[in-house]
């Protein structure tokens, strides 16, 4: 008889072939359709989601984009490059291909072409930053169970420590439209602290998401509750919504990455069930758009509009150049504001929007569409460095590990990513992460076979990464 893991596998299988694949990626442009032209366009128009018909040809090229690169991705999720790179194509890609086309912002002929460069560039990654170029090149120290879990519990306690001494803590949590006063205040403050700055950023996006994941996958339920604290915290002082979703992002995650060779293509249909499922409990439970705001728009429409905004904004004033930051020693910056404070105030005619941009968008802005070519060849980089260090780890939890940063490159730039984004933070933790000493997971296919199989035994490892 085929083992568990092998079963949930082939139920699964039909998820990798090339018609479904087609499928999942037509729905998902046909779903975010729907909700941009009947309910986000409608009720947010000014805020510059206006909707117009798009032009036939060009659309059809937008769509063959979108069928090309789900069709060159991979079809299993085997390393953390896998997972990372389908996230940014759910999340950042198809939206920034297709949102322009229906967005009354650039011309058809200027949309298409966005598409065309976006999708451009990211085939390097769907292609080059999934086949593992460069092999066992940074150097792995891993520690034992015993140590190195009490180091990071120790780094997590501290760093909290830390911001309750400096910052305090709120007595009632704000709300999702009411955080743009919390995040203000704090801006202040971290301006003056690059050290408040970073512990911020790494604790929310990595080391509580890593207290999480161990909490899930190894079933250690108070080094979930200490993840989940530590994120609605940072939500409390600093009204991050990623903070606060990020464990409903990570549960629902597990349990995909928890299967034996799950399908990559499941993380783009998760999609269009997600904002179907919102735009329903709306229309029949709630009577409003509370839920397709939340879900739909902020995550898989405004990240397309943001990329537009970003294209029309700096196609007809001069690049950043890096000026406001790597590079400010070579490119002066001509600007009083960060690019992201610009198109807030020219784009969306709101100078308090910080209108955060993906990787693609963040290198438009810097060296124009040379400048997302750019962002996706260092982003290839960054994933070999990711999977070479993840080597001898499970591959589900390796991979979870790895999704609040994926979500960090679909509002940052790709550098800000590597350090305030947790990127680096997560190749150090995975260099250092102990190779021994897992506990049996579900999703290992040394369980045996059939009912008389013997139990694995203690210490047992998950499917690891080669």
């Amino acid at each position: 008889m085929p083992t568990t893991a092998f079963v949930r596998s082939a139920r699964l299988s039909w998820l990798t072939t090339a018609p479904v694949v087609t499928a999942i990626a037509l729905a998902d442009v046909a779903v975010t359709h729907y909700a941009y032209e009947a309910l986000v366009a409608p009720e947010f128009s000014y805020l510059r989601y206006a909707y117009r018909s798009p032009d036939p040809l060009y659309y059809a090229i937008a769509l063959a984009l979108v069928v090309g690169l789900a069709l060159v991705m991979p079809r299993r999720l085997e390393r953390p490059s896998h997972w990372i790179t389908w996230v940014i194509f759910v999340i950042t890609v198809v939206p920034s291909v297709i949102i322009p086309q229906i967005a009354p912002v650039l011309s058809p002929g200027d949309s298409v072409e966005l598409a065309g460069w976006i999708a451009g560039s990211f085939l390097l990654v769907a292609t080059l930053g999934t086949r593992r170029g460069l092999r066992e090149f940074l150097p792995v120290r891993p520690l034992s169970q015993r140590t190195f879990w009490p180091l990071l519990f120790a780094l997590w306690a501290a760093m909290h420590a830390y911001l309750l001494l400096t910052v305090g803590i709120r007595l009632s949590l704000p709300s999702i439209d009411d955080v743009y006063g919390v995040r203000a205040a704090l801006q202040t403050e971290k301006a003056d602290s690059p050290a408040l700055e970073y512990t911020v950023s790494w604790l929310a996006g990595f080391i509580n998401a890593a207290l999480i994941v161990r909490g899930v996958w190894c079933r250690r339920w108070l080094w979930l509750l200490a993840g989940v604290l530590g994120e609605i915290y940072l939500y409390d002082i600093d009204g991050d919504k990623t903070a606060l979703l990020s464990p409903a992002a990570l549960i629902p995650a597990y349990f995909l990455l928890r299967r034996y060779r799950p399908a990559g293509p499941a993380v783009l249909l998760a999609a269009p069930l997600l904002s179907a499922a919102s735009m329903l409990v709306d229309r029949v439970f709630l009577g409003s758009t509370e839920l397709t705001s939340l879900i739909a728009r902020r995550v898989f429409i405004t990240p397309g509009l943001v990329s537009t905004g970003y294209v029309a904004v700096f196609s007809d004033i001069d690049k950043a150049k890096l000026g406001h930051s790597v590079l400010w020693w070579l490119y002066p910056y001509p600007y009083p504001v960060e690019p992201a404070d610009l198109v807030g105030a020219l784009f969306f005619d709101r100078p308090d929007t910080h209108a955060n941009a993906s990787l693609l968008a963040d290198g438009y802005a810097n060296f124009g569409y040379l400048g997302m070519v750019a962002a996706c060849l260092i982003l290839v980089l960054l994933l070999w460095a990711i999977d070479d260090a993840s080597r001898g780890l499970p591959r589900g939890f390796s991979c979870l590990l790895f999704l609040l940063p994926a979500l960090t490159l679909a509002e940052s730039g790709v550098l800000t990513s590597i350090l305030t984004g947790g990127i680096l933070l997560g190749i150090v933790f995975c260099a250092l992460a102990p190779r021994t000493g897992w506990p049996p997971h579900p999703s290992d296919p040394v369980r045996g076979i059939g009912r008389a199989a013997a139990r694995p035994r203690r210490g047992a490892e998950h499917p690891v990464i080669g």
